[in-house]
């Protein structure tokens, strides 16, 4: 009886560590992939505002956990929000929105700056390191800037919130 009890202790276990290790932390995968500093009419959240957005892509095979991980517009504060516990799936993109308020549901995040549409910067970071960051000059109404590769940024205005990147050529 004590070992059926002692392989059931260590099944139960398991089967509670086995789901909470199956998201990896690899942080690097998360990648800035789209942006919209002046949001007009593209997407809006679900308070029915067309915020500023920031779609993040998890590039790995795997689910990745994004607590810790930084967000920011700029590089004087790089965690001006920190990701709570969040599962982003693997090839998954994730909408934040820029609202100016901090917000994080289950169905939305929200986040306490804004985008300047003349220009500034969207940066991703972990415990001070650098890991993405795109620098950007004036934006036009419902134009986004989308990520082409690894290197290349272009301007779309075929904007796709949660969606693979499509461009006007």
């Amino acid at each position: 009886m004590k070992k059926f009890l002692s392989i059931l202790l260590l099944t139960c276990l398991l089967a509670a560590v086995i789901p909470a290790q199956a998201a990896t932390t690899n942080l690097a995968a998360i990648r800035i992939n789209e942006f919209m500093a002046s949001n007009g009419d593209t997407i809006e959240d679900k308070n029915g505002e067309d915020s500023d957005w920031i779609e993040l892509y998890n590039t790995s095979d795997d689910d990745v956990n994004l607590k810790g991980l930084c967000l920011s517009d700029g590089k004087k504060n790089l965690e001006k929000f920190v990701f709570p516990e969040y599962i982003l799936p693997a090839h998954g993109y994730l909408i934040i929105f820029a609202s100016g308020t901090e917000d994080v549901d289950e169905n939305e995040i929200h986040v306490a700056f804004k985008l300047s549409a003349s220009g500034e910067k969207v940066v991703l970071s972990y415990q001070g390191v650098l890991l993405d960051s795109i620098s950007f000059d004036q934006q036009e109404k419902d134009v986004s800037m989308a990520r082409v590769d690894e290197r290349n940024w272009k301007y779309t205005s075929l904007p796709t919130p949660g969606a693979e990147n499509a461009f006007d050529d």
